[in-house]
């Protein structure tokens, strides 16, 4: 059995992949879906996403077989890394290289394998995205074009990961140092974008019809999976950018006439279904329309809005109520709250609301957001000239109040 060789760069290319930060880490969905997409895709006995360490090949993800790593003499991954190009081996057992591997040799043994190398953005190959068989087999132009497109959506998981990582890491020595967090909020939140905006093309490249067999199976909703949870970061990724941006003072509002009761109305048919399917009542007061005309920030005021009702949806039990009411108060300010019926917040949290990063309520609920939406929403109001008021007790229900200035 013949070892494979060092690649040129080999330091280079494993210091690249122990800045992925991916070694020895717990299973995750997310990468099992992407071998079980290509083991259903390419028909093989099963897939792996291989990662190639100084003396083992270890295992990310895969299907159809039973081990988390192999010594790295024994691992076809090994050879794949060698080219950029996919590694194509029809049939292993008439390869001098592998015919006497232990993986290969003897009856049941490994035939077919085919590895699309995993270049990340230095350039280096970091492992595979591996299919194999216990047949041997073809593997055309066509395959291996789509292949690629499998590990290119590897990578770009990969990448996202370290930039997690990385972006966590840093956050939190940045609170401990009680450093300023705008500049590096912005620029993280650029870096995640690239390869976040690559697995939301990627998944959707995977729903069409481009990849025939994916397109009447179930593993369809696993590509649609994918794209939801990659869209659902982005907003996460946009909200930490708009608070670095206001923090940093960059951010600048265009003023619009806003008719209320139309924002408001715009806002509403945007979360109906969500409230519909929690059994709740969302209604639109009345008072609404006979609200003047405000001079606001189209995007903020309805970025503002759509936190507060989303908020209430989330927090309010089902077969609750939420109202969206307006006002003018004796002072000319315009006012417009969004009042609910749930379980309300306990003073130690309604005195930190608007923290960035801070959640209240059930621990449970807090893993659903971020902690921004409220903080962002102080501060677009600031911005205006105005504040955001949250007024709740516990038991009875909180109402959420925007208040703009009187008009100049």
């Amino acid at each position: 059995m013949a070892a494979a060789p060092l690649p040129s760069d080999e330091a280079a290319r494993l210091t690249a992949l122990r800045r992925l930060a991916i070694l020895d880490t717990p299973y995750d969905p997310r990468f099992d879906r992407l071998v079980q997409l290509a083991t259903r895709v390419f028909g093989t006995t099963g897939a792996m996403i291989s990662l190639v360490d100084s003396d083992r090949l270890w295992f990310k993800a895969h299907s159809g077989i039973d081990l988390r790593e192999i010594p790295r003499e024994h691992g076809l991954c090994a050879w794949a890394i060698l080219k950029d190009e996919v590694c194509v081996i029809e049939d292993a057992s008439q390869d001098s290289r592998f015919a006497d591997n232990p993986f290969v040799a003897g009856e049941g043994g490994l035939r077919f394998y085919a590895g699309a190398p995993l270049i990340g953005l230095g350039g280096q190959a970091v492992g595979t995205l591996a299919i194999f068989d216990g047949k041997a087999r073809s593997f055309d132009a066509k395959a291996q074009a789509q292949l690629r497109d499998f590990a290119a959506l590897v990578v770009d998981a990969l990448e996202l990961h370290r930039a997690l990582v990385e972006t966590e890491a840093a956050r939190e020595e940045a609170m401990l140092a009680s450093r300023s967090k705008g500049e590096f909020l912005a620029f993280m939140s650029h870096e995640l974008r690239t390869p976040l905006n690559a697995v939301i093309g990627f998944a959707e490249l995977l729903e069409s019809e481009a990849y025939g067999p994916l397109g009447d199976s179930h593993y369809k909703d696993y590509a649609g999976l994918i794209g939801r949870a990659g869209k659902h970061l982005l907003e996460v990724i946009t909200s930490i950018l708009d608070l670095s941006r206001i923090e940093a003072g960059k951010m600048t509002l265009t003023l619009d006439r806003l008719k209320v009761v139309d924002e408001a109305d715009a806002v509403i048919s945007l979360l109906i279904t969500q409230a519909r399917q929690k059994e709740l009542s969302l209604v639109m007061d009345a008072s609404l329309h006979g609200l003047p005309v405000l001079q606001a920030d189209r995007s903020a005021f309805r970025q503002v809005l759509l936190n507060l009702i989303s908020n209430a949806i989330k927090f309010t039990p089902a077969e609750g109520r939420i109202v969206v009411r307006g006002a003018m108060d004796d002072h000319g300010a315009l006012r417009i709250s969004v009042s609910d019926d749930g379980p309300g917040i306990a003073p130690a949290d309604l005195a930190r609301l608007g923290e960035a990063f801070y959640q209240a309520g059930p621990h449970s609920q807090r893993r659903q957001g971020t902690g921004l939406g409220l903080a962002i929403s102080h501060r677009l109001m600031a911005l205006h000239g105005g504040k955001l008021v949250i007024e709740s007790e516990v038991g009875c229900g909180t109402t959420a109040t925007m208040i703009f200035p009187p008009a100049a």
